[in-house]
């Protein structure tokens, strides 16, 4: 029956016509997340594809098989426990679920491989799809719960910087360290390499170096602390950003979210650089090893330090031992000089002691012809005057010169030949001085030894002696006080220069030896001359210096209480001795 264009379409009647749709952005985000899932190769339709090259027949279908080397013991079971795990997550809250425990894997976590998270997810598929379980007649209130799996392969299981992400804030991974002091030698590598064992897992560098036994050598301990003081780590801590700069409605508010993410990670991460630093500082400080290592090198180092110390010490020794050999020849130079030098004064002065020996004698001598034939006069002043002369001669003349002048006194008996002898040995001696004075410049110091001697007069003679009783011992300046005396008190003192401390020293001993013996009218005259008054005797003395102790220097009548005690001396007397006795005793000083 032909019907034209009214025929009446009737279902069986006609085979349907199936219209395709072409492809659009959603059929191809499917396709390209299904292979990426499948580990297919997404060309044509995704040229950016992680798999590099085309999966063949043979490859496909080893992948649709099971992996050969899953560790299927180690995942979870897929029972009712896991379902009523699954039902209680949100599914708006999938940032703070356990990835891993949702896709079966909370034993392996980190340590499982793409094929294992691959192999459970697909099984996760088959078993909680909603379209699965409709097929099988289940019926499920809501189908949110689905979500969770999906979410959770997306973290873990296609990308490997987002599993990083996740890994690098695991919950299960402890970041606690040991307490320094619950270390020690004996728990060190039981307590410190499981530490360290787990936490090289944030290494990028692989393979990571292990703390290693006691009898490791020094050049695997030296690597293991070089490679964690350079720790270089992977964990970074995006995940844990609080603001989804997705979320942001413009690009101002994007940019200043992420820069607050970033300040976050940042601040996380040198948290975590000064967790690893104080593991191994504590690890270092506390490594028997290192303490050993330290030991020899300090032992190595002092070793050293001692051979140097020995190397100087030997040099210094060098040093001074032939500082010390020649010091002691120097010495012995010297020794030897001094030895020579000292014989040579010794010699000079046996030669000097005999002269004197000789010149004592002569003039001895002299004085002995002298005082036997009373000075040749009778006389006292011309005595006086004889002796003078005779000390004058002694003086001045030499060895020789007095031998030749006794031996002439002996042959002479008369005593105006004996005197006209000593008178022309005089003149001779002057003439003979006069005639040296006329030698040229050169000789000065020779003609300074024979310079003529100052005569005295008997009356500066009798004024010595009187100055020499007025000034005892211990006078405050006495030869001064003489000298001035002398020349105050002398006739005739225009024409004469005057008398020096060392001039009236000099006479005041020869006068000394000549043993004068002055008339008793001039004893008697020097007698009266002296005070009383400034004479002590010893039961003064000893008074004076009793009272001066028992009355105080704050007492006003002082002194006429101690001229009171010495009985027999005046006041004035009394201060006039105190202050010689002071001026005494600063001279000693």
């Amino acid at each position: 029956m032909t019907t034209g264009n009214l025929q009446v379409a009737i279902y069986g009647f006609t085979s349907p016509i199936r219209t395709y749709e072409p492809a659009g952005i959603c059929y191809e985000t499917r396709i390209i997340r299904d292979k990426i899932t499948l580990g297919h190769c997404t060309l044509p339709i995704y040229k950016n594809s992680p798999v590099p090259q085309p999966i063949t027949q043979e490859q496909r279908k080893k992948s649709s098989e099971e992996p050969a080397e899953l560790r299927k013991e180690l995942f979870d079971a897929d029972n009712e426990k896991y379902e009523k795990y699954l039902m209680k997550l949100d599914p708006n809250d999938c940032k703070n679920q356990d990835h891993y425990k949702v896709l079966g894997l909370s034993k392996l976590r980190w340590q499982a491989t793409s094929e294992e998270i691959r192999f459970c997810y697909r099984a996760k598929v088959l078993k909680h799809h909603p379209d699965k379980k409709k097929h099988r007649g289940i019926v499920m209130e809501t189908e949110e719960y689905f979500t969770c799996i999906t979410k959770a392969y997306e973290q873990i299981g296609m990308s490997d910087a987002k599993r990083q992400a996740f890994d690098s804030v695991d919950h299960k991974f402890n970041d606690t360290i040991p307490n320094e002091k619950s270390i020690n030698p004996d728990n060190f590598y039981n307590e410190l390499a499981p530490i360290f064992q787990l936490n090289s897992r944030w290494s990028s560098l692989k393979p990571v170096p292990g703390l290693g036994k006691a009898d490791a050598s020094r050049q695997d301990v030296e690597n293991f602390y070089d490679f964690w003081f350079n720790f270089q780590s992977w964990r970074e801590f995006s995940y844990l950003d609080e603001e989804d700069k997705e979320r942001g409605e413009d690009r101002y508010e994007r940019r200043e979210m992420e820069k607050q993410n970033k300040a976050e990670r940042e601040r996380r991460r040198k948290e975590e650089a000064k967790r690893i630093r104080k593991l191994v500082d504590m690890a270092y400080a506390k490594d028997p090893r290192i303490i050993k290592f330290k030991k020899e090198q300090q032992a190595k180092k002092d070793k050293v330090k001692e051979d140097r110390q020995r190397a100087i010490r030997e040099k210094q020794e060098a040093i001074e031992r032939e500082k010390r050999e020649k010091e002691e020849a120097e010495a012995k130079q010297k020794e030897e000089a001094d030895r020579k030098a000292k014989e040579e004064r010794e010699r000079e002065k046996k030669e000097r002691d005999i002269a004197k020996k000789a010149m004592s004698q002569q003039r001895k001598r002299l004085k002995k012809l002298a005082e036997e034939a009373g000075h040749w006069t009778e006389n006292p002043r011309d005595k006086l005057t004889e002796m003078e002369r005779i000390e004058r001669i002694c003086i001045g003349f030499t060895v020789d010169q007095l031998r030749e002048l006794c031996e002439k006194v002996e042959t002479l008996s008369l005593h105006l030949d004996i005197q006209k002898a000593l008178t022309d040995a005089e003149r001779l001696k002057k003439e003979s001085a006069g005639a040296k004075v006329t030698l040229p410049e050169d000789k000065n110091k020779e003609n300074e030894k024979q310079v003529e001697k100052e005569t005295w007069t008997s009356e500066e003679i009798q004024l010595l002696v009187k100055a020499s009783n007025t000034f005892p011992p211990g006078t405050v300046e006495r030869w001064v006080q003489i000298a001035d005396y002398i020349n105050e008190h002398r006739k005739d003192s225009k024409g004469l220069p005057p008398k020096t401390e060392k001039q009236v020293i000099k006479q005041c001993k020869a006068v000394q030896t000549m043993n004068v013996k002055l008339p008793a009218t001039t004893q008697n005259q020097l007698g009266t001359a002296l005070p009383d008054e400034d004479v002590w005797s010893a039961t003064e003395q000893k008074t004076l210096e009793d009272a001066i102790k028992k009355h105080p220097a704050s007492d006003a009548e002082r002194w006429e209480k101690i001229s009171t005690d010495v009985g027999t001396k005046s006041k004035k007397a009394c201060i006039r001795r105190f202050k010689y006795l002071v001026q005494m005793v600063k001279n000693k000083k």
